[in-house]
C-alpha cells in the first residue's frame, strides 16, 4: 500500500470560493464586552459576528483592554469542550486586561455561520472551521499568515506532536493550528467480555465471534449512532485498512472510482457485520448520545465514538472497566492493518482582517494561541480535563484516578501507524457528509455496498 499520509491541499468546487474575495474590513475595534474573567457564551448566528465598535486596544502585554471572538464547534462549550472553557478562564485570569468572548454552535452551524459571515465581513476573530473549508478561506485571503508569530517560535513548535503543524500548511504558510487530535475508535466495556469469556478481540474472525456472544446474551456488541452521520468514525479506520489512500488521489483526479474493488471489500464489510447482528436492530434511529447511554448503562459492550468521551467515562461508574480499541484487522484487507487514527483535526484559524487591521488585538489572540498550546495549556487540557493534546505532555498520570485516561495514552502512545490525516478531512468539502453518509447508509441497511459507492462516484463527478 502506498504511503499517502499527506494532506491535500487542491481542495476544489467549494460553493464558498467565489465569495471570499480577501479581507474587506472596516478596522475599527469591537467595544469590550463584560468584565475581565468572564466568559460570553452564545449559540446564535449573531454570536459569531465579529463586529468591530469600539476603539482599540492596548496589546496583551499593555494596560488597555482587549475584547475578541473565539468560535467554538460545540454548543455548550463548558460541557462539550471543558478543556477549551478551562483555558480561556485560566487565560482571563491571568489577563484581567483580555476578554475572550467564547460562542459556541454545533460544527455544521457553525460552518454555515462562518460562511455567511464571510459574505457579510464579520467573522470571529478566532475560530474553529472544517478543514477544507479552511483551505478555501486561506487561499481566498481571508485566514491570517500565522507562521511568523508561530513557526519562528522554535521553543512553541519543539512541544507539537510529530507533523501536526503541517496539516494546514499552504505553500510554506501556515493557516491554522489543528484544535485536538482526532483520534477515532470502539470504546470497550471489557467487564462484559470477561463476563462472557470473551477476549479482546484482534482480528475481524476475533470481533463477529465475540459480537455473536454478546448477542446471543442480549447485550448490544456495538453501539452505533446510526441517526447521525457524523458517526461513522471508527469505520473511518477501518476503510484505512482498506486501501483508502491508495485510490482517493486518484478518485479526486478522475482517474478513479469509488466503486473500485477495494473499497467494495470495505462496504461489504459494513453490509456482513450489520447481517451477523453486530448493531442494535434499531440503530438506524439511535443518535450518537442515545449510543454513549446505551454504553454507560451497560446494555452495549463496546461504543464507536473518540477520545473526546474520555473525560467522561472516567467520571463514569465504568471507569476500571473501560479500554480504547483501535477497531479490527482484516485477513483479506489491503496493505498495512496495524493503522491506528492519532491524526490533526480540524483548525483553528484568525481573521486576515484581524491581523492587517487590528495589530494589537491579533497579537493579544496569538498570545492566547501561545498560551492554549504551551505548557500551561497542555497541561489544563491534559491534567485538568484528560483530553489529549497535539502538543508533549510529559506531566504525571494518575492512573488510579483516571485509568480510562491513562489508557487512552498508552494507546496513543503505541506504535500502530497513523495517517497524517482522517479520511473525511482528506476529502473535498462537498462529498463529507455523503462519505459518513454511505457508511451509515450500509449500517443502517439503507444503501447495499454497490449502492453506498455508486452514490459516491456520482456525486464525485459533480465536484470534478
Amino acid at each position: 500500500m502506498k504511503k499517502r499520509w499527506g494532506i491535500l491541499l487542491g481542495i476544489t468546487g467549494m460553493a464558498m470560493a467565489a465569495l471570499l474575495t480577501g479581507c474587506k474590513g472596516t478596522g475599527e475595534a469591537k467595544a469590550p464586552g463584560g468584565a475581565g474573567g468572564e466568559t460570553s457564551v452564545e449559540t446564535s448566528a449573531a454570536g459569531l459576528s465579529g463586529d468591530k465598535t469600539g476603539d482599540a486596544a492596548a496589546g496583551a502585554a499593555g494596560e488597555g483592554q482587549i475584547t475578541f471572538t473565539f468560535a467554538e464547534h460545540v454548543a455548550n462549550i463548558e460541557q462539550q469542550a471543558p478543556q477549551v472553557y478551562g483555558v480561556v478562564q485560566e487565560y482571563m485570569k491571568l489577563h484581567p486586561n483580555v476578554t475572550i468572548e467564547l460562542t459556541g454552535a454545533s460544527a455544521d452551524d457553525l460552518t454555515r455561520n462562518i460562511q455567511m459571515a464571510a459574505q457579510s465581513n464579520t467573522l470571529p476573530d478566532l475560530f474553529w472551521i472544517r478543514q477544507p473549508v479552511a483551505v478555501e478561506m486561506a487561499k481566498a485571503g481571508y485566514l491570517a499568515d500565522l507562521s511568523e508569530d508561530i513557526l519562528n517560535d522554535r521553543e512553541l513548535t519543539d512541544t507539537f506532536l510529530p507533523h501536526v503543524l503541517d496539516s494546514l500548511k499552504i505553500d510554506g504558510k501556515l493557516y491554522g493550528i489543528p484544535c485536538e487530535l482526532q483520534s477515532n475508535g470502539f470504546w470497550v466495556n471489557k467487564a462484559i467480555l470477561d463476563q462472557y469469556g470473551l477476549e479482546m478481540p484482534v482480528t475481524y474472525e476475533d470481533f463477529i465471534s465475540c459480537c455473536t456472544v454478546l448477542k446471543e446474551n442480549g447485550i448490544i456488541p456495538v453501539a452505533q449512532g446510526g441517526k447521525d452521520v457524523f458517526t461513522a468514525w471508527a469505520w473511518e479506520n477501518a476503510h484505512c485498512r482498506y486501501g483508502f489512500y491508495d485510490h482517493i488521489d486518484g478518485i479526486i483526479a478522475g482517474t478513479d472510482k469509488w466503486s473500485n474493488p477495494d473499497y467494495l471489500k470495505f462496504y461489504q464489510k459494513l453490509s456482513d457485520m450489520r447481517d451477523a447482528g453486530v448493531f442494535s436492530e434499531n440503530a438506524k434511529n439511535t443518535d450518537y448520545a442515545l449510543s454513549v447511554e446505551q454504553f454507560l448503562s451497560g446494555q452495549a459492550a463496546m461504543l464507536n465514538s473518540g477520545v473526546w468521551d474520555t473525560k467522561k467515562f472516567d467520571q463514569s461508574d465504568l471507569a476500571k472497566d473501560i479500554y480504547y480499541w483501535w477497531g479490527p484487522t482484516f485477513e483479506d484487507g489491503v496493505g498495512e492493518q496495524e493503522v491506528s487514527m492519532k491524526a490533526p483535526a480540524h483548525p483553528y484559524v484568525v481573521s486576515a482582517c484581524l491581523k492587517e487591521e487590528e495589530p494589537e488585538k491579533y497579537a493579544a489572540v496569538i498570545d492566547f494561541l501561545k498560551f492554549y498550546y504551551g505548557k500551561q495549556g497542555t497541561e489544563i487540557i491534559a491534567k485538568d480535563n484528560q483530553s489529549i493534546p497535539v502538543t508533549r505532555y510529559e506531566g504525571e498520570i494518575d492512573a488510579e484516578t483516571y485509568p480510562v485516561f491513562a489508557r487512552v495514552i498508552t494507546m496513543m502512545n503505541d506504535d500502530w501507524e497513523s495517517p497524517a490525516v482522517c479520511p473525511d478531512m482528506y476529502i473535498s468539502g462537498q462529498i463529507i457528509n455523503q462519505y459518513r453518509e454511505s457508511i451509515c447508509g450500509v449500517i443502517n441497511g439503507i444503501y447495499t455496498p454497490r449502492e453506498a459507492v455508486d452514490y459516491l462516484d456520482g456525486i464525485q463527478a459533480t465536484i470534478q
